[in-house]
């Protein structure tokens, strides 16, 4: 997969924990006030800010991969399409060979409606090619992130960094943005694809922290041109 390595001082990195919090707010709010599609440049657009968020800053809610609600604990046993392990998934596995999730499992569809969706794998990848956008590390509203910006276009968005909600904890939010795909991981469908980032590093993954698809990550939504 590509990757893009964004070199910055390893000073800027020391003394953080991985169970800090920052200082962005989390939002379980199904409002899409001030929710806009920005044009990048790219075959999508995307959103100005988290699904859940009141504001680009935000880390919004937290689902598990097909899910769309959040929940107070992300475990195989809370996972709607598990019958409590890893080993038995009942949706998007290799017995039904459904790779892409449904606009019924896709939180951002079902939360904010109309052409709203999770961004594919591809079309992260798109979001991530220097060729297509730079990434500035910049902080906003007391928040890191990275803002993106569309080469083509100008237009740029800020992504926070989330962590991501494991069992009853919240983790690494003061250092990795992490946000679901749509796809699934083919190769292991305990997993699905994910935007991974700190500030040295993004890249699409599907395991540098737990991709476990019980797990609850923020989604920064798109929608078709």
């Amino acid at each position: 997969m590509k990757k893009v390595i964004l070199m910055m001082l390893a000073i800027m990195f020391l003394g953080t924990v991985g169970y800090a919090k920052g200082s962005g707010t989390e939002d379980k709010s199904k409002s899409t006030d001030g929710v806009e599609a920005v044009d990048l440049g790219l075959s999508v657009k995307w959103a100005n800010m988290n699904v859940g968020a009141k504001k680009a800053s935000g880390y919004g809610t937290y689902f598990a991969w097909g899910e769309t609600q959040p929940k107070e604990y992300y475990s195989w046993n809370t996972y709607v399409w598990s019958r409590g392990d890893s080993q038995f998934l009942t949706k998007y596995s290799t017995i039904d060979k459904k790779i892409q999730l449904t606009p019924a499992d896709d939180a951002a569809h079902t939360n904010w409606g109309g052409e709203w969706r999770m961004p594919t794998v591809d079309e992260f990848e798109e979001l991530i090619n220097p060729d297509n956008c730079k990434w500035e590390w910049i902080t906003q509203d007391g928040v890191n992130g990275y803002k993106v910006t569309g080469k083509k276009t100008g237009n740029s968005i800020f992504l926070p960094i989330t962590g991501f909600r494991y069992y009853a904890n919240t983790q690494f939010r003061a250092i990795s943005g992490i946000y679901w795909t749509s796809s699934l991981y083919t190769a292991n469908p305990n997993k699905a694809w994910c935007l991974e980032f700190n500030f040295s590093n993004v890249e699409v993954h599907y395991g540098n922290l737990s991709s476990n698809r019980f797990s609850g990550r923020c989604i920064r939504a798109v929608q078709g041109k």
